[in-house]
């Protein structure tokens, strides 16, 4: 991002001048409501300030559909200009959302896909955006858009490293410049490949591209491009021992953006010349620059603050209008040294109201990380209590099944039993047919009685995991799957001591026992694996299958249950990750910490 460099109070007249040019300038805006069917164009010009007038004059609730879209466009690229990520994320997915206009959706994505990589230097565009800009511009077949799509294939490869991979796209895209007679796109991609040979050190190559791109450049007379591609050129000198030609390039180069407004570019040049002439053996000069280029860094620090603080002093108003009162004042004042003695206040108040505001941004950001400390705090005490309950209800059921079990034998099967030995005798002394065929029947239902509260104390006794515990229960689970012959499930253990408690055996279980579904369910596996390993202050869980595998995006549509698990799996403040292809298996991580 280009950093500015804030007002410089040592200038006195460029001070004057520049209050006098902002009120001139607001004074002469008159707000003219314009298209919204041109905000495309306005986007590729990237006029920002046509961007805010056409939005300020517009509602969103009284426009259509389509009309919508093109707002929310536009929305989206004024906050990518301010750097404002998040929101114009979510602005560009609402003109997605309302558009059925191709090259909207695709302009709306390229934004999206800029922003993703703007966001860290070792961030990818989503794959998914990537994907559906190549099938909108192969659909509309148009070259200018195909080659933009083909970037981020590009980009994402260069990211990666994988160097050779780019270089093949980028010749498709020279391809497509040159088979289309696109003179720009053909000058962008030379540069690139010039700039993939040079990272594979293949310098005769990127030399060459180099070369012819700069006199591209040159014909255009565009001293910007010119800076660049004379920056680019050291840098691959410099890699072959050129030394000296690198640093005629970088001073060349300086030379031509002196009256630009880019200072990021300008300080980088400047450390590259500092070096360029290190290696060229040229110490003094070498040290000049690196102080320079020590001075304009710092000063580049010191700007980025003041754009960000007044980006967001947007309710500072007060300090506005005494810069406006300031200028009037200035205007009617006669002697100079009146004109250095306001501009002495206004310096005091600017400071004053930087630090004032600089404080109250500070008190701010500790107000508000004391509020998440606090809000954790709460939400870690919460899932201790709820733990806590769930281990005393599981203990309390355990104890009552026990003591159900334990009448039942004791009590009512002491009793049935005594009952059943009176009858057998009876059956055996009686003489008569009739009543001995009576006595049987009693025998028979008082025995089936006794069967079934035999059986209903032993399912009392026993609980969820009976008494083999977590291992030896999973072992019987992944032997009733196994007779089932669709799938082979094995158990794999190590370092499980057995001290784990009721609620927490239990939950493990659970958690294994609803992925062994999912994967006999949707996976169509043959075989899957069970891992368990006990650490003294965790136990990790790892459950893999060589079945079909799944797209993670779309978790929330493929009907797997994965979210009831994630959600028991955090109810014991553990973690879960997720490693899945399509036709390469699936394999699930979870962590669950003991304490």
């Amino acid at each position: 991002m280009a950093r500015l460099f804030p007002y410089n109070h040592q200038s006195t007249t460029r001070f004057i001048i520049t209050i006098v040019l902002i009120l001139t300038s607001i004074q002469q805006v008159i707000a003219q409501a314009q298209p919204l069917d041109s905000v495309m164009n306005i986007l590729n010009r990237n006029d920002i300030a046509q961007l805010r007038e056409i939005v300020k004059n517009h509602d969103v609730n009284d426009l259509n559909k389509s009309d919508q879209a093109l707002y929310f466009l536009a929305t989206g690229g004024i906050k990518c200009a301010i750097d404002d990520f998040e929101n114009a994320y979510k602005d560009l997915q609402k003109a997605k959302n309302h558009s059925d206009d191709k090259r909207v959706i695709f302009m709306a994505n390229d934004y999206m896909m800029e922003l993703s990589n703007s966001a860290s230097e070792l961030q990818v565009a989503p794959e998914s955006l990537m994907i559906e800009n190549l099938s909108i511009a192969t659909e509309l077949n148009d070259p200018t858009l195909l080659i933009k799509s083909k970037f981020y294939f590009m980009f994402k490869e260069i990211q990666l490293g994988n160097y050779a991979q780019a270089q093949d796209i980028c010749y498709e895209m020279r391809n497509i410049s040159i088979e289309n007679d696109l003179k720009q796109e053909l000058i962008d991609t030379e540069f690139n490949l010039g700039t993939l040979h040079y990272y594979q050190a293949q310098n005769d190559s990127a030399l060459f591209y180099y070369q012819k791109n700069l006199a591209d450049v040159i014909a255009k007379k565009d001293t910007f491009d010119i800076a660049v591609r004379l920056n680019n050129l050291a840098m691959l000198q410099m890699a072959i021992g050129k030394n000296q030609a690198a640093v005629d390039n970088l001073i060349e180069a300086k030379e031509l953006i002196k009256n630009k407004n880019d200072k990021e570019l300008s300080v980088g040049l400047l450390r590259n010349i500092a070096d360029a002439q290190t290696a060229a053996g040229n110490y003094k000069e070498a040290i000049d620059y690196y102080n320079q280029f020590i001075s304009e860094e710092d000063s580049l620090e010191r700007s980025d603050i003041a754009q960000n603080l007044k980006e967001l002093q947007t309710k500072y108003e007060t300090a506005e209008k005494d810069l406006e009162n300031a200028e009037l004042t200035a205007k009617n004042l006669t002697s100079k040294n009146k004109i250095y003695l306001l501009l002495f206040i206004l310096a005091c108040i600017s400071g004053i109201g930087a630090y004032l505001f600089n404080r109250m941004r500070q008190k701010q950001k500790l107000l508000a990380a004391q509020a998440e400390a606090q809000k954790q705090r709460e939400e870690k005490l919460l899932r201790d209590q709820e733990l806590a309950g769930i281990d005393a209800m599981i203990t309390g059921q355990e104890k009552e099944r026990k003591k159900i079990a334990q009448d039942l034998h004791d009590d009512i099967g002491s009793s049935l039993t005594t009952a059943r030995m009176c009858i057998e005798n009876v059956i055996g002394k009686s003489n008569q047919v009739e009543n001995k065929k009576i006595l049987e029947n009693a025998y028979d239902l008082l025995n089936d009685t006794y069967t079934k509260v035999r059986n209903i104390s032993h399912a009392q006794k026993s609980s969820v995991l009976s008494s083999h515990g977590l291992i030896g229960t999973l072992e019987q689970l992944a032997s009733r799957i196994n007779a089932g012959k669709s799938i082979q499930v094995e158990v794999i253990h190590h370092g499980l001591q057995g001290n784990l408690s009721n609620s927490m055996e239990l939950g493990l279980f659970r958690i294994i026992q609803e992925l062994l579904n999912n994967t006999i369910k949707h996976a169509e596996a043959q075989n899957a694996s069970i891992i368990l390993t006990g650490y003294e202050d965790h136990v990790s869980i790892m459950v893999e299958d060589d079945g079909n595998g799944f797209i993670p995006e779309n978790l929330n549509n493929n009907g797997t249950g994965l979210d009831s698990i994630n959600t028991r799996v955090q109810n014991l403040d553990g973690t879960m990750e997720i490693d899945t292809k399509l036709k390469r298996g699936t394999t699930i991580n979870i962590e669950i910490p003991l304490v």
